[in-house]
């Protein structure tokens, strides 16, 4: 999604909160038959991504025709919920042009910094257990106010199998849509505890600087969580005491905010495949790159500019990294001829 100014997202914020039914949609570009259409033969294909633990995520993603009216939708209602985001909310939110302020992964850790005690929490399979009941509720609430039928149908359209899908455009956005009444309640329990909050999608993070939390504090926190239906995943509770290395969504903060050593170590075998990718490429098809070889340099280009929000865009890991990849997309002919001819066979 492209940068707005504040003045566009509130332009656009305003139009999209005051519809109420689906002509109303309309009248914002969006297709009437195609809208009744797609909400009674949602179609999505499921597949699997190897996550860092080793385990895997099931993803679930629309049909291209699907695909393109969730992307319109996210377009909307990111601006409403730019205008109307709670404070503790860091991830997967808009940045208007020229803007100072940019929540983030790196914004999310920086809240914690200076605080020497810390809890991480986090909701068990999130979106999965945002439903399409819950979502028709939060469509026809204040700030939407859209009908019943038009709130049913919209919760259809951006559902499947009876829940937020991990995989759709519009899926993030919805998903801090719907809880923002648990963040609201969770920001005022911590500032009457001297508890600093922040949630990174379905990553909750604690912290003080003036004592340990204990585990009645968490049964205070999870009671909330269970008031507004979400489940934790109590795998993933984590307590970091005085002089221990603490970690959020990540990043280890110590005097500075860090990336993992294991962040750098999976990059490397990122490159290594990426080599032997373009490699193959050249060697079977005459050319430097297909759409598989785009597709990669994509999610390292992602990765490499992580390394510059995080470590500085000037920073030499982040220009080592740079220089890595046009190394890999452009090897010299004398070395795919030592790699490719030059076999052992002992």
């Amino acid at each position: 999604m492209k940068k707005l100014y504040l003045a566009d997202i509130e332009e656009r914020s305003r139009r999209f909160l005051g519809c109420r039914t689906i002509d109303d949609l309309c009248c914002l570009g969006f297709v009437k038959n195609e809208l009744l259409l797609h909400s009674l033969n949602i179609s999505y294909y499921s597949f699997e991504l190897r996550k860092k633990s080793g385990k895997m995520r099931q993803i679930e993603s629309p049909n291209e025709s699907l695909k393109k009216v969730l992307r319109q939708f996210n377009y909307y209602l990111q601006c409403v919920y730019y205008i109307h985001q709670t404070d503790a909310s860091q991830g997967y939110i808009i940045t208007p042009k020229k803007s100072k302020v940019c929540k983030s992964i790196l914004e999310n850790a920086r809240v914690h910094l200076r605080n020497r005690f810390m809890l991480n929490i986090d909701f068990q399979d999130f979106f999965h257990q945002i439903s399409f009941e819950r979502l028709a509720k939060r469509l026809s609430e204040t700030p939407f106010k859209f009908d019943t039928s038009t709130s049913k149908l919209l919760a259809l359209l951006f559902t499947y199998k009876g829940r937020l899908p991990m995989g759709a455009p519009t899926s993030p956005v919805l998903s801090n849509l719907c809880v923002m009444k648990l963040d609201m309640e969770m920001s005022e329990w911590s500032k009457k505890n001297g508890v600093t909050y922040s949630r990174f999608v379905d990553d909750l993070t604690f912290s003080r600087d003036d004592s340990e939390f204990i585990s009645d504090t968490y049964t205070e926190i999870n009671h909330i969580c269970l008031k507004h239906s979400l489940k934790v995943n109590p795998a993933k509770i984590k307590y970091f005491g005085e002089g221990s290395l603490r970690k959020v969504t990540g990043l280890i903060l110590r005097e500075t905010i860090d990336i993992e050593d294991g962040f750098y170590h999976e990059l490397d075998k990122d490159f290594n495949r990426m080599k032997n990718l373009v490699e193959v490429v050249i060697i079977n098809h005459g050319v430097k790159s297909n759409d598989e070889v785009q597709t990669f340099k994509k999610e390292i280009e992602g990765q490499i500019n992580f390394i510059g929000m995080v470590e500085g865009y000037n920073s030499p890991i982040f220009n080592q990294y740079r220089q890595k990849l046009k190394a890999v997309m452009n090897p010299a002919e004398e070395v795919l001829s030592v790699r490719w001819t030059n076999f052992n066979y002992v």
